[in-house]
């Protein structure tokens, strides 16, 4: 996983802080999600491929209202294997790496008491890195805005700190590939 620094979220949180006031102290939490992710690339004749990897993300989220919620993630999506072909119809293979930020509006429902629903839908700046098989050809990067959506259900152990599954949608593009990533993990957030 790619290194993030402690202070990732510091300028958002503090700019949401200011707008929210005193509020801030009891509508903002953070929280880290890890798990089994998919990157949906081409495979081609002779390179390996390898659609599964794993991801981890870090997020703070913001209480605007007591259902509704605003989430910044920052998430490493790990490396698939794949490849495409030029449209002179020469196959490469490579390495895809794909990281992003996303910015995403959720609704929540109170399923139980303790049990909650959250489904989410943004947008994510997702990079995505292919170094090539052949490591004379070094490596291509490009950089999206992708539809971002997710849910989520979580069981609050205590008042302020909360478990659960994590799924979350969106897309990546290096070339002419372009692929569906999808992220599945347990996540713990803990509220200020």
């Amino acid at each position: 996983m790619t290194a993030v620094r402690s202070n990732s979220f510091a300028g958002p949180a503090a700019l949401l802080c200011l707008a929210a006031g005193s509020a801030c102290a009891a509508d903002f939490s953070v929280g880290v999600a890890a798990g089994a992710d998919q990157g949906r690339v081409d495979c081609v004749a002779g390179f390996a491929c390898e659609h599964k990897g794993s991801f981890g993300k870090l997020f703070g989220v913001y209480s605007l209202a007591p259902a509704t919620e605003l989430q910044a993630t920052l998430f490493d999506a790990g490396r698939f294997k794949g490849g495409d072909t030029t449209p002179l119809g020469t196959a490469f293979g490579g390495t895809f790496k794909v990281s992003g930020l996303a910015l995403s509006l959720g609704y929540r429902w109170a399923l139980a008491p303790e049990w909650s629903l959250v489904a989410r839908a943004g947008i994510a700046n997702v990079r995505t890195r292919f170094d090539y098989a052949n490591a004379a050809y070094g490596s291509a990067s490009k950089t999206t805005t992708q539809p971002l959506i997710g849910l989520g259900v979580s069981y609050a152990m205590a008042p302020t700190w909360r478990v659960g599954l994590d799924f979350d949608l969106t897309r990546f593009k290096v070339h002419t590939t372009q692929g569906r990533l999808q992220m599945l993990g347990l996540a713990a957030q803990v509220s200020f």
